[in-house]
């Protein structure tokens, strides 16, 4: 209703300008041409211009500079970001997309905790339409949000993405660490020599390849 009041202000006071005296009350031409101002005025102003739009802009603008890694100017940013990941969590037609980018980028950002409640936002309302993949950054994140200590709830988050990525060395690497703490260390080694050729880094490969040794030992002694 308000733009309603918005739009006929607008219009009468364009028209007030056009008008002359003699046409005032009569059809013509400047009518037409307030209407269209008056809309395009009403159009600018509630997408670009009204609060919520504006909130918008500055909760994106807060965003890019949280994301930047300047710690001083990113903690100034931190309460606008927390604001920005529950507006969306609470966003209730907000699609699979919009939610994984925002938690993707605060994965790369090492912001755990926050990525974490997006995933599990995520995986809540489209766990059964989710790729392996995703399922697996979603236990990632959780397994370091927690100080890096696997429990139940990640256990099941890695049988469920591997059910649905076979490959993904994410998952095999973390399933192995589970296993080893849950004193199989067959399972251990079998998972991560499968995981070993699907690392992306010679570094990562000689890493794992060195823990599988290890294990080896601790399992001959």
């Amino acid at each position: 209703m308000s733009y309603l009041y918005l739009f006929i202000f607008l219009f009468f006071a364009v028209y007030l300008v056009l008008a002359s005296k003699e046409n005032f009350f009569k059809p013509n031409v400047n009518i037409l041409t307030s209407v269209l101002i008056a809309l395009s005025s009403v159009f600018i102003y509630k997408n670009l211009l009204s609060e919520g739009s504006l909130q918008q802009v500055y909760q994106k603008q807060s965003l890019e500079i949280f994301l930047a890694g300047d710690p001083e100017r990113k903690e100034s940013k931190r309460q606008d970001v927390i604001g920005l990941v529950e507006q969306l969590i609470k966003k209730k037609d907000a699609e699979a997309g919009e939610l994984y980018i925002l938690a993707r980028k605060l994965k790369n950002a090492n912001e755990y905790i926050l990525s974490e409640d997006i995933y599990e936002e995520i995986y809540g309302r489209f766990g059964d339409d989710l790729d392996g993949d995703v399922i697996a950054e979603y236990a990632q994140v959780l397994f370091i949000s927690k100080g890096r200590k696997l429990d139940d709830s990640i256990y099941v988050l890695l049988k469920e993405a591997l059910k649905k990525s076979p490959n993904n060395p994410s998952a095999l690497t973390l399933l192995g660490l589970a296993e080893l703490e849950n004193n199989n260390p067959s399972l251990t080694i079998e998972l991560w020599n499968r995981a070993i050729p699907l690392l992306n880094t010679e570094k990562e490969k000689n890493d794992l390849t060195a823990l599988i040794e290890a294990v080896k030992k601790g399992k001959n002694q």
